[in-house]
């Protein structure tokens, strides 16, 4: 909320004071000091924002009030209307939409999901993003149980992903849709930088012989005679644990973040979401159970990233609502050390694949 303040004169103090529907303080600030100089001055202006999308004032629906203090006098107030959102992800994609999607027999998903692992320290709430993006996969993009692959934690094994995509690959046809998703670490190679997505059986300090390279996964998909491949890959490569509070490294005695390579998507047919830049951390949202990444990739995808309001959710909507979301507040919650950038690769995608990922219902 602005406020512009005319021919102030001396210091001052000013405060915000925001009061949700329930008629209680949501959000106080302190005295902050304006004028500090003492001189007049034709016109003051001054800014305070809270968050809305992402935060608990989400699910505060209703009349809000915004009270604004000079040197502790009320000057002005202001009210808003907050109205009914997504609110809880989970409970509203469990729920599923009010009209039933009819399946589609020619779109197929392979998900992993791997929070618990062997020989590193888990990736927290990797297994829940999974089993929530089935929910989603299933029940709002229309894709039939029998076409929706999922393996999490101890089935997550290399041998488990390698079976699983030629598996895929001989039950794919021309013409086809395939959705992947990934949760879980990735893993740079320290000799060569190459990236790695990390199994639950693989060795951190071993990659190349117990991890899934990043750019054989993305050949391996290429592979498959689907027609629109669209990946998601909520992990980072940097060498660091993304989602614990604390950082910490995955490879043994390799302080700070490392610099991978970035495969090239060499393919038309494949539009890739990666949850963040190449030297960056896959941050987790403690507050939603998720990764920051996938809450918002899958908020955006039941609804909340149709910009233009058509009823259908595009490669490019998907990307600036996921991105936007992302870099605030990962900014917010974790300062520039872990600020994380979601990256679209290839950029603009291939003009042969279909840009829209989903019709909302």
């Amino acid at each position: 909320m602005w406020v512009k303040l005319k021919d102030i004169e001396g210091s001052h103090t000013l405060r915000w004071d925001w009061i949700s529907p329930d008629k209680n303080i949501y959000f106080k600030t302190q005295d902050i000091e304006i004028n500090s100089d003492s001189k007049k001055h034709d016109l003051n202006t001054a800014v305070h924002r809270i968050g809305i999308r992402g935060e608990k004032s989400e699910k505060l629906t209703g009349e809000w009030q915004v009270h604004v203090y000079l040197d502790n006098y009320l000057i002005t107030s202001r009210h808003f209307n907050l109205l009914p959102g997504i609110g809880d992800i989970d409970r509203y994609i469990t729920a599923g939409p009010l009209n039933t999607v009819s399946k589609d027999k020619t779109k197929w998903a392979i998900i992993i999901g791997i929070e618990k692992y062997r020989n590193v320290t888990p990736a927290l709430y990797a297994n829940r993003d999974a089993s929530l993006m089935k929910e989603y996969i299933n029940k709002f993009a229309g894709i039939p149980e029998e076409n929706i692959f999922l393996l999490t934690d101890d089935n997550a094994t290399k041998n488990g992903i390698e079976i699983l995509l030629d598996r895929t690959r001989r039950l794919i046809k021309e013409g086809d849709t395939v959705y992947f998703y990934y949760a879980g670490h990735g893993i740079p190679d320290v000799g060569d930088s190459t990236p790695y997505i990390l199994p639950s059986d693989g060795d951190p300090d071993n990659p190349r012989l117990s991890s899934y390279p990043l750019d054989r996964l993305y050949k391996d998909l290429n592979d498959l005679k689907a027609k629109n491949i669209y990946v998601f890959i909520d992990a980072c490569f940097s060498g660091m644990v993304g989602r614990q509070k604390e950082e910490k490294m995955l490879i043994a005695g390799r302080p700070g973040t490392l610099i991978v390579k970035d495969p090239v998507i060499a393919s038309e047919k494949i539009a890739l979401f990666a949850a963040a830049r190449e030297n960056q951390i896959s941050n987790f949202y403690k507050e939603e159970e998720h990764g920051l990444f996938t809450y918002y990739l899958l908020k955006g995808m039941v609804g909340e990233a149709d910009i233009n309001k058509d009823r259908q959710i595009n490669i490019e909507e998907l990307y600036k609502y996921i991105s936007g979301n992302v870099e605030s507040v990962s900014r917010r919650l974790f300062g520039m050390n872990r600020y994380q950038v979601p990256v679209l690769k290839p950029y603009p995608v291939g003009r042969e694949i279909n840009p829209v990922l989903v019709n909302v219902e």
